[in-house]
């Protein structure tokens, strides 16, 4: 056989080596995720800790959902942080078989279990030398580095949306009470739109202002969120506060101050939010003159 065939035929195989090779390394980074699950695949959470009430979470259209042991819209960046589990790649596995000893992993029991879907994650604890986490799942021991079991030892309540309206609506009108205290002087106020345009009972407010303030209550995002049950609601006092959307739907708070944050209580979702008093003037504009 000529040499210059000779060639030919190993450059071919050369060629036909890199191909597959090419074609074939997204398969091999497929195999190193911890699970072929994927995140938009996923409808159920359920996380499950000794001695504490099991939390779960579930999926409506496009939003998530606390609905055990409480019931309320979650928090997507927290749902999401610990779907990204489900992506984590696995640095080393055991097999399990007989005689393996789960207690060296602190898995018999696990202190903390996640059901993904019909997908089981059971925690363990840190290898000493990599601080990797152990987590058994399909019959492995894997050894991963783990960001989602602080967040899964959370209470109920982190995982409440921080958001007090929901993304989807949009204000029409907002009444505001009114207040006299040290940090604001406000006397009663009603906004509305208006053929597009924000129109006010007080006249010394610009439009600028009204567009401001309204965008202000559209965002709000609370720093924390505390549910309250139906009894704790009727004892609480407060100034009502009212705010209309573009669905005809009508949320009716309690607002409430103290020195240190100002809340609002949505009774229809038992939930109070609570903002640092430092953003009380965001919420509601400064008065000249308070009747």
């Amino acid at each position: 056989m000529k040499k210059s065939v000779l060639t030919n035929i190993v450059l071919l195989l050369l060629i036909i080596g890199l191909y597959w090779f090419i074609n074939q390394k997204p398969a091999e980074i497929e195999n190193h995720r911890l699970s072929t699950l994927h995140a938009e695949q996923v409808s159920t959470i359920n996380i499950q800790r000794h001695n504490r009430d099991d939390i779960e979470l579930n999926k409506q259209g496009e939003y998530w959902f606390i609905t055990q042991p409480i019931q309320a819209s979650a928090n997507t960046t927290r749902v999401n942080l610990i779907l990204d589990l489900l992506s984590s790649r696995s640095h080393s596995q055991l097999k399990l078989d007989s005689t393996s000893s789960l207690q060296q992993f602190d898995l018999d029991p696990a202190q903390i279990t996640l059901l993904i879907n019909n997908q089981r994650f059971e925690f363990g604890n840190i290898e000493p030398l990599s601080k990797n986490r152990y987590i058994r799942y399909n019959n492995l021991v894997h050894l991963i580095s783990d960001t989602v079991a602080p967040l899964l030892n959370s209470n109920a309540a982190s995982f409440i949306n921080n958001r007090l309206f929901a993304e989807e609506l949009s204000i029409t009108k907002l009444s505001l009470p009114d207040i006299v205290n040290e940090n604001i002087q406000l006397s009663a106020l009603s906004i509305s739109l208006e053929e597009g345009h924000w129109q006010s009972s007080d006249a010394t407010l610009s439009a600028d202002q009204l567009t401001t303030l309204v965008t202000v209550w559209q965002h709000a995002y609370a720093m924390q969120v505390f549910p309250l049950t139906a009894d704790k609601i009727e004892e609480e006092m407060g100034q009502n506060i009212t705010v209309e959307f573009d669905n005809r739907t009508t949320a009716k708070l309690l607002l409430q101050f103290n020195n240190r944050s100002m809340s609002l209580i949505d009774p229809d979702k038992n939930l109070k939010y609570q903002f640092p008093l430092s953003t009380t003037q965001q919420f509601f504009p400064v008065q000249d003159n308070v009747h």
